[in-house]
């Protein structure tokens, strides 16, 4: 049977990550966020910090801001050489790690585009989640220990980032319907397991 692969986009504090955590450990296949960034710095010899510094963040402008490239070339002693990169190359390895990912197993993506990055892959469930502003600052203040106020910029700051980035590369509105096979409020749902059970029934239906 084809690997399948379920891509989650979600708003800062909609329980996105919980979710596609709970799913990993009910589906039994690994789960992707920024633990994919260090696949994909093994993979193409660059430092993890580069693509951390542009995490889900659209490219600036003008392209050519630049970042720098481990070397690999060894001599005497081991060094590190700066060499041009641009977001959109960042962008490209990323994409390129999620295909190959994909292709020898099963897996949840979180964020990161993958539902149009992988776009064409045969079996692709993309979930987008939402929640009530006052439920996402809550989330946030127990989570992370900050004042409303803070988790408030927060959420703005994030959500914007986010979109910002989405947008960018994929020519598409972030949060749109449109955009994915399944919208979730966990706000409406009320726990993270109801929006884990509801994507399961979903998948039996489907025939995923």
């Amino acid at each position: 049977m084809e690997h399948f692969v379920i891509t989650i986009g979600r708003q800062i504090g909609s329980g996105g990550l919980a979710t596609a955590s709970m799913l990993s450990e009910q589906l039994g296949v690994p789960m992707y966020d920024k633990n994919l960034l260090l696949e994909v710095s093994k993979e193409s010899g660059l430092a993890c910090e580069l693509f951390e510094k542009r995490d889900e963040k659209a490219a600036k402008r003008p392209l050519g801001r630049f970042f720098g490239l481990r070397s690999t070339m060894q001599g005497n002693d081991s060094f590190s050489a700066f060499n041009a990169i641009s977001d959109e190359q960042l962008f490209k390895i990323q994409s390129e790690m999620m295909r190959n990912i994909v292709e020898k197993e099963s897996c949840i993506i979180v964020g990161r585009c993958a539902d149009y990055v992988l776009r064409d892959h045969p079996r692709r469930l993309s979930v987008f989640i939402s929640a009530s502003l006052e439920d996402r600052v809550a989330r946030i203040v127990a989570g992370q220990g900050i004042s409303e106020s803070e988790a408030r910029r927060l959420i703005e700051h994030g959500d914007r980032k986010r979109a910002d980035y989405y947008n960018y590369y994929t020519f598409k509105k972030w949060g749109d319907c449109s955009s994915y096979h399944l919208c979730l409020n966990s706000s409406k749902l009320g726990s993270i397991e109801n929006v884990v059970k509801v994507i399961r029934n979903y998948m039996e239906i489907i025939n995923f």
